[in-house]
């Protein structure tokens, strides 16, 4: 049997998240407490798992959700009118920070670790592994190319 989510460390944290009372911030918590409870009960197959992991956290160019918030950190900032309120020093404060921040959130320091989790996921899987390939299996394999290749009407000759 599975650990409850109820009292860990990600329970506290999106119990807080949650007290802010906003229907977007409400559907981010339901969805992070699904996530949690489908893997705390083994209702994750491991090609979801690295799915959403990498959709979290492990997307080498920076589009999952953690860039995701380092891109909303820029629009709450710089695109917002309602920043327009503040004098100009605080404005360009705020701005400046706010794009540090999502700077911060698309580097790939904070990505490295759920990258590597995701690679050595996929060890674990034996379906996903491909099978050693011998040298007589390589040269049938480059004759049937070389064959192949003099077949084609699309290559240079």
């Amino acid at each position: 049997m599975s650990k409850p989510l109820y009292g860990s460390g990600l329970d506290d944290v999106l119990d807080t998240v949650a007290e802010i009372d906003d229907p977007d911030i409400q559907l981010l918590v339901t969805g992070f407490r699904n996530i949690a409870h489908r893997a705390r009960t083994g209702r994750l197959d491991l090609e979801t798992t690295k799915l959403l992991l990498a959709t979290i956290a492990a997307s080498p160019d920076g589009t999952d959700l953690i860039g995701a918030c380092g891109l909303t950190v820029d629009e709450l900032i710089d695109l917002n009118p309602a920043v327009n309120q503040l004098t100009d020093t605080a404005r360009k404060t705020a701005i400046q920070a706010g794009q540090k921040a999502a700077s911060r959130l698309s580097d790939d320091y904070l990505r490295r670790p759920a990258s590597e989790a995701c690679a050595a996921l996929d060890h674990l899987d034996p379906e996903r592994r491909g099978q050693a390939v011998t040298d007589e299996q390589k040269k049938e394999l480059r004759k049937k190319v070389a064959e192949a290749n003099k077949k084609s009407i699309n290559r240079p000759r």
